[in-house]
C-alpha cells in the first residue's frame, strides 16, 4: 500500500460533528470524470485465451501505479475504476476463469489480490479528493470575503474623495462668482466711457458696439464636430472564430491565474482500457515515423516528405449492404447454394442430455474437416465406443461431392458430444462452456483423431482486409501456404476450421472430376435461411467463395461493433480485442 495516497482524517479519538459523508465533497468532480470517461465493462471473447486478458490487466495496473506516483488523482481514479470493473465483472465472465489449471489459478489469485488493492486505493483517492475540494471551497470563500472587503474599502475611499471634491468646488465657486461679477461691471463702465468719445449715428450701431453673449444653441452649432471613423469591413468567418477562440482562451488563462476554474472547462479525458492503454506500434510504424522525421527536417519539401493522401474509409454498414447485394447476385446465378442439414448443435440437449452438443462448434468443425480429409483414418484410430459404432455411416455417406450430409448430422448429434464432455472435464470447464480451439486440437491429436501430418498452416488477422482473407483463400485453393514454393495440387481435399466472432465453422474444398472445385461452408448453428437447421453453403467457384466469406464476416457485427469498426483502424497489437479478428487452421490429404 506504499504507493497509495494517505487518507486524511482527524486524530485518533477526535470527532468532527460537521464532517460531511465520505465522497460527498468530491461527488460533482467524480461524476464529471465518470461522465466523460466511464465505459461499460468490456465483453471478453471466450475463444481468446484468458491469460492474454490477465496480461492486459497487469498493464493497466502498472498505469494506475504510475498515475499515483505522478499525483494525477483524476487519472488514477478513472484507470483504477476500469481495472476494478474489468477484474470483477469482465474476467469472471470468461469460461476459463474457474479452470483448475494451476497456471490459471495462479493468475486468477493474483488478479483478485490486485483488484482488492486497487479498490482500496480508489477509496483513498476519494478521501484525498474530498479534502482537496473542501480546501478549494474554503479558499474560494476566503477569496470572496477578501474581495468584498476590498470593494467596500474602495467604495468608502471613493465616497470620501467625492465629498472632499464637492466641498472644495462649492467654496471655490462662490468666490469666483463674486470676482467675475466685479470684472463684468468694470468692463461695461469702460465701454460706456469709450462710446461717449464718438458720435452716435443710430441705435443699431450702438447695439453692435456693445458685445452680447451669443445664444447657447448657436455655440453648439458652430463647434466643429469630430469626423466619423471610416467604415469597418465585415470580418471573415475564420478570423471571427480565431478571435473568439483567442478571447475564450485568454479568459480561461486569466481565471486560472486568479485561482479560479472556468465553469465551461471540461474534465480531462483518459484513454480507453484496452484500445489505447495497451495499444502497441509495429516495427513498420516506427520505421515510417523515423523516415518522416528525417525528411521533415529538409528545408526543401519533396514528394517523399509530403504526407500520404488518406483515402476515405468506407462505413461498415455500406460494406454490409454491398456484400449482401453480391451474395444475392451469386444466388440468382446459381453460383451459391444454401443446403439444409437435418440437425443443429444442441438439438438433443433436452431429449438426450448425453448427446448435448451446445456450444460445441470448436469440436464439431475440426471433426468435419478430419472426416472430410480421411474418414476411414478418423474412425479406425478412435478409441471411444461411441465413435467406433459410426464407422459404417462415416464411410458410406461420402460421395462425389465430398462428405455427405448424413455424416455431418452424425458428427453434430453423436460424435461431437462425447469429445466435448471429455475436453471440458479435463479442463474443468462448465457444461456449456466454449472451448479454446488449441485445447481441442491438442485433444484430437492426442486421440489420433486429427492427423498432425495433414496440417498445412494457420492464418488470421482482419477478416475485412482483402490481403488477410486472401491467405485463407489461397491455402484452400492450393492446399499449401502461400509462402511455400510448391506446385498447386487442385485435386487434393482441403479443410479448414474458421474461428471468428466466438464461433467456429468448417470449410471444405471438394475437387471435381473436371478439374473444378466446390467450396462448402458448414455451420452447425441454426439458420433462418434453411428453416432453422444447420446449413451447408456451397460455392461453385473461387469468386463466389470469396463473396460468401465477405458476406459471412460482415453480417456478424452488432451495431456497437459497427461503431467500433468505423471509429478504429485495425491494429495487430490489439487483435485479441477487435471484433474483426479471425483465425483459421488448414489441413489437407496426403499427396
Amino acid at each position: 500500500m506504499d504507493d497509495l495516497p494517505s487518507a486524511p482524517g482527524n486524530a485518533p479519538g477526535s470527532f468532527s460533528t460537521n464532517k460531511p459523508p465520505l465522497g460527498e465533497p468530491s461527488k460533482a468532480r467524480r461524476e464529471s470524470l465518470k461522465k466523460h470517461n466511464e465505459k461499460a465493462p468490456i465483453q471478453l471473447q471466450n475463444l481468446c485465451p484468458i491469460h492474454k486478458y490477465y496480461a492486459a490487466a497487469d498493464t493497466v495496473l502498472a498505469q494506475f501505479k504510475q498515475l499515483l506516483k505522478e499525483g494525477d488523482l483524476d487519472g488514477a481514479y478513472i484507470i483504477g475504476r476500469r481495472f476494478a470493473l474489468f477484474s470483477t465483472i469482465s474476467l469472471p465472465g470468461h469460461d476459463y476463469y474457474a479452470s483448475p489449471d494451476p497456471e490459471l489459478i495462479k493468475l486468477r489469485l493474483k488478479n483478485q489480490k490486485d483488484a482488492q488493492w486497487v479498490t482500496t486505493g480508489v477509496e483513498r483517492i476519494v478521501q484525498v479528493m474530498d479534502k482537496q475540494e473542501i480546501q478549494k471551497q474554503k479558499a474560494e470563500l476566503e477569496r470572496i470575503r477578501k474581495q468584498k472587503e476590498k470593494e467596500e474599502k474602495e467604495k468608502m475611499e471613493w465616497e470620501q474623495k467625492m465629498k472632499q471634491r464637492l466641498t472644495a468646488e462649492s467654496s471655490s465657486g462662490s468666490s469666483m462668482s463674486v470676482k467675475r461679477g466685479g470684472e463684468e461691471k468694470d468692463l461695461i463702465s469702460k465701454l460706456a466711457s469709450l462710446n461717449n468719445l464718438f458720435p452716435r449715428e443710430d441705435a443699431d450701431e450702438e447695439e453692435e458696439l456693445i458685445p452680447s453673449a451669443p445664444p447657447q444653441h448657436d455655440i453648439e452649432q458652430n463647434e466643429e464636430m469630430p469626423p466619423l471613423p471610416p467604415p469597418m469591413a465585415v470580418p471573415r468567418i475564420d478570423e471571427l472564430e480565431h478571435s473568439m477562440l483567442a478571447t475564450s482562451i485568454s479568459a480561461v488563462d486569466q481565471l486560472k491565474s486568479n485561482g479560479m476554474t472556468p465553469m465551461f472547462e471540461e474534465p480531462p479525458s483518459y484513454s480507453d482500457l484496452f484500445l489505447d492503454v495497451l495499444r502497441t506500434s509495429s516495427v513498420g510504424n516506427s520505421t515510417e515515423s523515423l523516415h518522416q522525421s528525417t525528411t521533415s527536417s529538409s528545408s526543401i519539401p519533396t514528394s517523399s516528405s509530403l504526407p500520404p493522401v488518406q483515402q476515405p474509409r468506407i462505413s461498415i454498414r455500406t460494406i454490409q449492404q454491398t456484400c449482401s447485394h453480391q451474395l444475392q447476385s451469386c444466388i440468382n446465378m446459381k453460383q451459391i447454394e444454401f443446403i439444409r442439414l437435418g440437425t443443429y448443435q444442441g438439438r438433443l440437449a433436452s431429449s438426450s442430455p448425453k448427446y448435448d452438443s451446445t456450444n460445441g462448434c470448436a469440436v464439431i468443425s475440426p471433426l468435419v474437416v478430419a472426416t472430410h480429409i480421411y474418414p476411414q483414418h478418423v474412425v479406425h484410430k478412435a478409441k471411444k465406443p461411441d465413435l467406433l459404432q459410426l464407422q459404417h455411416s462415416c464411410v458410406t455417406t461420402t460421395s462425389k461431392y465430398g462428405l455427405g450430409n448424413v455424416a455431418i448430422n452424425e458428427i453434430i448429434d453423436k460424435r461431437a458430444p462425447p469429445i466435448l464432455n471429455a475436453v471440458r472435464s479435463k479442463l474443468g470447464l462448465s457444461k456449456h462452456a466454449l472451448i479454446i480451439p488449441s485445447d481441442v486440437h491438442d485433444y484430437l491429436v492426442d486421440e489420433h483423431i486429427l492427423p498432425q501430418d495433414k496440417f498445412v498452416g494457420a492464418c488470421g488477422g482482419d477478416i475485412l482486409a482483402q490481403g488477410h482473407l486472401n491467405e485463407l483463400v489461397e491455402m484452400m485453393v492450393n492446399g499449401h501456404e502461400v509462402s511455400k514454393k510448391s506446385k498447386s495440387v487442385r485435386k487434393l481435399k482441403v479443410g479448414a476450421a474458421l474461428f471468428f466472432h466466438e464461433h467456429v465453422v468448417s470449410i471444405i474444398k471438394i475437387p471435381l472430376a473436371n478439374g473444378a472445385c466446390y467450396f462448402d461452408l458448414i455451420d452447425s448453428l441454426p439458420s433462418s435461411r434453411v428453416g432453422g437447421m444447420a446449413s451447408r453453403t456451397r460455392c461453385k467457384d473461387r469468386a463466389s467463395f470469396e463473396t460468401l466469406l465477405r458476406w459471412y464476416a460482415s453480417s456478424k457485427f452488432s451495431d456497437s461493433q459497427c461503431e467500433f469498426i468505423d471509429a478504429n483502424k485495425w491494429d495487430d497489437g490489439m487483435c485479441d480485442f477487435d471484433p474483426r479478428v479471425f483465425q483459421s487452421f488448414v489441413w489437407t490429404e496426403t499427396q
